[in-house]
């Protein structure tokens, strides 16, 4: 029952924080949404650290969670992008869409998967491509290509968090705390190393602060929340709960921004999570 609790808490606080992040990468840009937030994260996170005082993994256990804190800066930047251009209620689904990496990272690797997670690709995926089609709401050439490039930012950040998911399974187990915290902190210098290259326009404005501040302390309670819920409970179960978060950020949207989907693509939301549900317990 508290892993059930905890699952759902970390779902509301990862959907709460994209759609938070979403609205300042509108304001500013996704680029200081997502190193604001994601530095914020960190900080509370190796604070933790230190008050908690979990023992040190070995070296070599924090590799896999460093891989995969990298790729998934990078696909919280597309994420918040994506957001940003596109309506959320679009966009969420999509991102709720990188459970599908593992299962067919496995598929490639020689595992079979079963009847229920087959099912659970085809809804995923025949979802995707339902709520892609936007139609009405594009009626100009440019409203097109504005809605195109969202969407493929939604599914490149998919992608994205699905290799994170890869990564920390193939790492195998550490400390959950420190999992989390070393992910963060490489989301983070990736987040800074491309910045430096790419030189992406990154304003800061006085008013996003308190916004960032809420962004990166509910990503920290989010981390915290899931791997906790995931020491007490089943995983089949937790993974479900926890993965809700882009449920979360469609009703924020709905309710603050009153984005509103058509029936067509309401019923491809439903497919596509049905389609992670099936995953998850498959």
């Amino acid at each position: 029952m508290l892993a059930a609790v905890l699952a759902l808490l970390a779902s509301f606080s990862w959907g709460t924080s994209d759609f938070l992040a979403g609205l300042e990468s509108r304001r500013s840009t996704a680029w200081t949404a997502a190193l604001g937030g994601q530095t914020i994260a960190a900080l509370s996170l190796l604070a933790l650290i230190v008050v908690a005082g979990p023992p040190r993994p070995a070296l070599g256990a924090l590799a896999a969670p460093a891989i995969a804190g990298a790729a998934g800066g990078l696909g919280v930047v597309l994420q918040y992008r994506a957001l940003a251009l596109v309506d959320m209620s679009l966009v969420s689904p999509i991102i709720a869409a990188a459970a599908l990496v593992p299962v067919l990272w496995g598929t490639a690797s020689g595992e079979r998967p079963g009847a229920l997670q087959v099912l659970g690709i085809v809804l995923t995926l025949a979802g995707i491509v339902l709520i892609s089609r936007k139609g009405q709401g594009a009626v100009t050439a440019t409203a097109r290509s504005v809605d195109r490039t969202g969407i493929l930012m939604a599914v490149a950040s998919a992608a994205a968090f699905g290799f994170f998911l890869v990564a920390l399974d193939q790492g195998g187990e550490s400390d959950p705390l420190w999992t989390v915290t070393v992910a963060r902190t490489a989301a983070v210098l990736a987040l800074a190393a491309v910045a430096a290259a790419a030189r992406p326009v990154i304003r800061l404005r006085r008013r996003a602060l308190p916004a960032l501040l809420i962004i990166g302390i509910l990503i920290a309670a989010a981390n915290f929340l899931f791997t906790s819920a995931t020491t007490l409970g089943y995983l089949s179960v937790v993974g479900v709960l926890g993965w809700l978060n882009p449920a979360v950020t469609m009703v924020w949207a709905r309710l603050v921004l009153r984005e509103r989907l058509r029936p067509l693509q309401l019923g491809a939301a439903a497919l596509v999570f049905a389609g992670i549900v099936c995953l998850t317990l498959g």
